[in-house]
């Protein structure tokens, strides 16, 4: 089941195809580009939107656990079982990140931003260089953090791949235009998504610096980050190193461009947190879907690196030797060591991620009784009698009211300032606060209960009362 954002981006999508309502971008969270050009695709297929949009953002989050495990396992190397170790760590340590199992529960876009990414990445490496730009853009379009990876990304291509400069012109068209021409010519405000990004506070404190950065090192396991910094300190004595051989200097160069990708993508947001935006963690998932591919290989490294003193403390040259047995046999325990030492640093996570089912679950019950409240007043034309009526309900659940209604986002307030119908549900996490009343609005009526939805008419006493909804 949609949450808030992602029930907004299927609104939008529907107003782009129904010639019934006006297309506008107001009176609802950030524009994203990405997410509406596929829920204005799935718009064409009716009701179904919101399942055909909830299975590409769930689909993207399992992309992007395949797609850490083929690079940790990529970066290792030749070795298939140590590949196998790395892999298995880097896709759990994205599974583990902060709110994971929420975002693919309620078809959120960051599970799809960690896809792109990390596929760019892992398409780069094997030469498909005109995928790598596209998914690249992809992110673009959805995070703007992502602009810079891309324009430099592009500049480089044009270079050293003349026959992709139409693919770059047209991705570096395609960003400004879709970030900035929609909400243009829905609302005349071309930088809306920046307005309304920095009118969200984020919580941030009096020591917003700080503060951004706790949220950058809490949003993947501590244990995750440790051994991330680990491979990255292997990497670069390994490559301080003489005897070692080519493979292995490309995986430990390809280690330290990954680490600085994550470091510049942490400058970026804290830059930008700095410059008045809400400083999210998960702002931070595609570095920390980085930083857990590096954990994964920091962990297989430091195992063949232990193994490996073993052997030539045993004085065996030869892997097949009772030193090189021994080396072996220190290198799994080593492994099985730290994976354990992951254990305390998971649990956590994991009753989280637990919690999110029946969540969802009490979401979509609530969902189901709101559209059974809208159908007790007379749907569309109960709620709306006339052009200026007018409707409230919890602010988390504004989004899916406006598709219920099949109305655009601003004609569902998340207060009540004039006459009409007000929906109050629960006051929790899943619908938010209840709308509040104008001091004006003496006359309430209950209208309709449904579950735990009441349907309340309220108008001012001696006013007309010919747009106030049934």
């Amino acid at each position: 089941m949609p949450s808030y954002d992602p029930w907004s981006w299927i609104v939008w999508g529907r107003e782009v195809v129904d010639p019934h309502l006006s297309f506008t971008v107001g009176g609802g969270p950030s524009w994203k580009p990405l997410p509406v050009v596929f829920t204005t695709v799935y718009a064409l297929f009716g009701g179904a939107a919101p399942t055909l949009w909830v299975i590409t953002a769930r689909a993207g989050g399992l992309l992007a656990l395949v797609a850490a495990y083929r690079l940790a396992a990529r970066i290792v190397g030749e070795d298939r079982r140590a590949g196998a170790v790395a892999g298995v760590i880097a896709a759990a340590g994205v599974a583990l990140t902060q709110e994971w199992a929420y975002y693919m529960f309620r078809g959120t876009s960051e599970p799809l931003l960690v896809a792109t990414s990390l596929w760019a990445i892992d398409r780069h490496l094997d030469g498909r260089r005109g995928s790598a730009f596209a998914l690249g853009v992809a992110a673009s379009l959805i995070r703007p953090e992502a602009w810079p990876f891309v324009l430099a990304y592009g500049v480089w291509l044009w270079r050293r791949e003349p026959r992709l400069r139409a693919l770059v012109v047209a991705g570096f068209f395609s960003i400004p235009f879709l970030w900035f021409v929609p909400p243009w010519i829905g609302t005349g405000q071309p930088f809306i998504a920046a307005t309304h990004a920095k009118a969200y506070n984020g919580h941030l404190g009096n020591h917003p610096f700080l503060e951004v950065l706790r949220r950058g090192t809490d949003l993947q396991v501590l244990p995750m980050l440790v051994m991330a910094v680990v491979a990255v300190v292997l990497a670069g004595w390994s490559l301080r190193g003489q005897g070692t051989d080519g493979a292995r200097r490309r995986s430990d160069r390809l280690v330290l461009t990954l680490a600085a990708g994550v470091v510049a993508w942490w400058v970026l947001v804290v830059a930008m947190t700095l410059d008045g935006y809400p400083g999210l963690e998960r702002f931070y998932l595609p570095a920390a879907g980085v930083t857990c591919v590096l954990a994964g290989v920091g962990v297989v490294r430091l195992a063949q690196l232990a193994g490996a003193w073993v052997q030539a403390a045993g004085g065996g040259a030869s892997p097949g030797g009772g030193a090189g047995r021994r080396g072996r046999l220190v290198g799994v325990a080593v492994a099985a060591i730290l994976i354990a030492l992951f254990i305390p640093f998971t649990t956590n996570r994991i009753d989280e991620a637990r919690a999110q089912k029946p969540i969802t679950a009490r979401a979509v019950t609530r969902l189901d009784q709101l559209s059974a409240a809208v159908a007790a007043v007379g749907g569309h034309d109960g709620v709306f009698p006339c052009r200026r009526s007018y409707v409230a309900v919890n602010h988390g659940v504004q989004t899916p009211l406006a598709w219920k209604l099949h109305v655009t986002l601003e004609r569902v307030g998340t207060s009540m300032r004039h006459q009409g119908l007000v929906f109050v549900g629960p006051h929790d996490t899943i619908d938010g606060q209840p709308p509040p009343l104008s001091p004006r609005l003496t006359r309430v009526q209950l209208l309709k209960q449904v579950g735990e939805w009441r349907v309340y008419r309220v108008s001012v006493p001696g006013e007309p009362q010919g747009c106030v909804g049934r």
